[in-house]
């Protein structure tokens, strides 16, 4: 399975729907659960070339323009992420991070106890993370997930699943290697979101091949239960409706610029309202 099947990753309905094009590549919509994705994705050999240390590091490419220089503030908010697990008791302090990155998640969580192993698609980022943080990070896709079944007590994937050919495999792999009651909490980009619906193909979130696919809340959902899942809790970022990084933003500025009062994405984070949504499932049911 890959992203060019014709059928729904979530939900499984047939017959997506062509929703614009992008440069040389295809979106369509699924019109039950509203799941976008790529219908032309790239093949493996090119999406392997996508996450060299450019995409990390230059700010001439697409990508984070310096994912070093944000150590800082990816350790808060992933200290935050930590804390959202341990309130959800998994059945013990082991993780998995698929698509750990630099390994600044692992990291937090070993320094409050837990073990931790990561996997990471970049040969670069994974390198990062051993040499740099002495973290035990293999370089390769799901397949080279080894935990044994009922394994490990958390799956985690930040901003992840949008990257991945498969998702529905991934989603699968995690439910396989969890112990029961297990947790997979994962972030991604809301398409369901006022912002996306607000900038459309200009949405900055809205950035294929390195997007391959765009879930709704509704299809999260949908792919939680399908694949043998709970979900326990569903949160957002806080930003609504602006979208600074756009490369056209469709709101006045003044108007972006009270959105994004820390004020107000904290009283929107609170509501659970965002344009990138965050999910915590429990292991359930047979997959």
């Amino acid at each position: 399975m890959n992203a060019s099947t014709s059928s729904c990753r979530a939900c499984g309905a047939e017959e997506p729907k062509f929703l614009f094009q992008t440069g040389s590549y295809r979106l369509v919509r699924c019109a039950g659960c509203g799941l976008v994705w790529v219908s032309n994705p790239p093949s493996s050999e090119e999406l392997q070339g996508l996450y060299n240390e450019a995409y990390w590091e230059d700010p001439a490419t697409e990508g984070y323009s310096g994912y070093a220089r944000l150590e800082r503030e990816k350790r808060m908010h992933f200290a935050s992420l930590i804390n959202i697990l341990e309130r959800f008791r998994p059945p013990d302090k082991s993780v998995l991070e698929i698509g750990c990155a630099y390994g600044y998640f692992l990291d937090e969580a070993k320094k409050r106890g837990w073990r931790v192993r990561g996997l990471e698609f970049s040969p670069y980022a994974a390198a990062f993370a051993r040499d740099r943080l002495g973290l035990d990070v293999s370089v390769g896709g799901i397949e080279q997930i080894t935990e044994a079944a009922e394994s490990v007590g958390v799956v985690v994937m930040w901003d992840v699943i949008e990257h991945l050919p498969d998702p529905t495999a991934a989603v699968r792999t995690a439910w396989r290697i969890l112990k029961p009651q297990g947790l997979l909490a994962l972030s991604t980009g809301d398409v369901g979101s006022l912002s996306a619906r607000i900038h459309g193909r200009c949405w900055s979130l809205m950035t294929p091949p390195w997007h391959l696919f765009y879930f709704t809340r509704r299809s999260l959902r949908l792919l939680m239960r399908r694949s043998g899942f709970s979900v326990i809790w569903m949160g957002g970022d806080g930003v609504v409706a602006a979208d600074p990084a756009s490369p056209r933003p469709r709101l006045p500025p003044w108007l972006s610029s009270l959105l994004l009062r820390p004020s107000v994405t904290r009283a929107f984070r609170f509501l659970g309202w965002g344009s990138v949504v965050f999910l915590c499932a429990r292991k359930s049911s047979a997959a």
